[in-house]
């Protein structure tokens, strides 16, 4: 949870278009709360748009490259 949440296992279900669809295992998360979700390559930054139980989706306006992200961090000091 953004922008100073906890963090929180979940587990990926699949996309359709920009939405990851992710089972947050029984955890209550409101609609329209921001997410930062990090996987083993790509950080998504996105909204809780839909919610069904403790199955989600999250509409994702931002990815980032985590390798790529290190490196710039390493430029930037």
């Amino acid at each position: 949870l953004l922008p100073q949440g906890e963090f929180r296992e979940a587990r990926q279900l699949g996309w359709k278009g920009r939405t990851m669809k992710i089972d947050l295992q029984g955890q209550e998360v409101s609609l329209g709360s921001l997410l930062e979700i990090e996987s083993g390559c790509m950080l998504y930054l996105g909204e809780l748009c839909q919610r069904d139980g403790c199955l989600v989706a999250v509409q994702v306006e931002y990815s980032l490259d985590r390798a790529k992200l290190a490196t710039d961090r390493d430029h930037w000091g």
